[in-house]
């Protein structure tokens, strides 16, 4: 969605909303940006190929909610951030400064305009999600307010294939939304209801039940290289367990949960179940934060 600020020049460049003939040219800049320190720091890029970052730059440039900020100078693309203005909590990213101008301080001002829009739409709390190796994003985030209030563990794998399950597993469906967002506003303290449906039409969340009263749930989002896991909300470490293994019966490739490292027992579970630690992130907060009052995983933003 293109951006409804008024262009802000900034000496010789621009911040502007990314409109549809940009897609391409964004989604070529987030995958090279993301692949190279990623590279650098001899992990394996987020994006597994240009295509998967397109996919995920051309579905932001079409949710209602999203808006976009792209550096320009002189007709060329320097950086991309996006905002995510569809629930209570404002989410950042992706975060992505061209392999060229990187070191110009361009991120800074990539994000000093989102975080204006955030303020002036009257956000009490920003988040996002940065890779823990990145020191210089880290080292940013912190200068503009951020505070760290979680590690993040991205896995990759699947579960033993006789590992057992208190609850019932099953895909969520249209009636189940108010249910499931009541399940997010008790144990995360906000909803995430924006998010789900925006997930629904693509592949259906899976809930967790135990005698019929909901105590988890997770969104899918499936990629070549398997199914990434989040946003999720859980009563407990054990509702949100039977649902990576649900998730893990359902799908033929691996499984990627993404859990907080404060899921000690949960994570502890899966590193001993076939899961392997592909890389560690960090949940910053500006603004109010509470802790999760059961199990979670976070999204792409938070």
């Amino acid at each position: 969605m293109q951006s409804q600020r008024a262009d802000k020049p900034l000496e010789s460049m621009a911040i502007v909303g990314m409109v549809p003939d940009q897609v391409e040219a964004v989604s070529k800049l987030v995958y090279e940006a993301f692949r190279d320190v990623a590279l650098r720091h001899g992990f394996k890029p987020i994006y597994d190929s240009l295509d998967l970052a397109t996919l995920h730059v051309r579905s932001l440039s079409r949710l209602e909610g999203i808006t976009s900020f792209v550096v320009i100078e002189g007709g060329q693309l320097l950086a991309a951030n996006f905002l995510d203005q569809r629930n209570d909590i404002a989410g950042v990213g992706p975060v992505a400064v061209g392999v060229e101008h990187q070191g110009r301080g361009l991120g800074r001002m990539v994000m000093e305009a989102l975080l204006e829009q955030a303020d002036g739409s009257g956000f009490q709390s920003v988040r996002l999600l940065q890779a823990a190796y990145n020191m210089v994003s880290f080292s940013l985030y912190c200068r503009l307010g951020f505070d760290a209030k979680e590690e993040i563990a991205y896995l990759r794998g699947r579960p033993s294939a006789d590992e057992d399950i208190a609850a019932t597993v099953r895909e969520c469906t249209p009636q189940d939304l108010d249910t499931l967002d009541d399940l997010s506003l008790e144990v995360l303290g906000f909803r995430r209801r924006a998010e789900v449906e925006a997930i629904m039409p693509f592949v259906r969340p899976l809930l967790a039940e135990r005698e019929g009263r909901l105590v988890g749930y997770v969104c899918r989002f499936p990629t070549p290289s398997g199914i990434l896991l989040g946003p999720a909300a859980a009563r407990d470490e054990e509702a949100l367990k039977d649902l990576i293994v649900g998730a893990a019966r359902l799908a033929s490739g691996d499984v990627r949960p993404v859990v907080p490292v404060s899921c000690s027992s949960l994570l502890r579970w899966a590193l001993q179940s076939g899961f392997s630690l592909s890389e560690l992130g960090t949940l910053m907060v500006r603004g109010a934060y509470e802790a999760p009052a059961g199990a979670s995983m976070p999204s792409i933003w938070y």
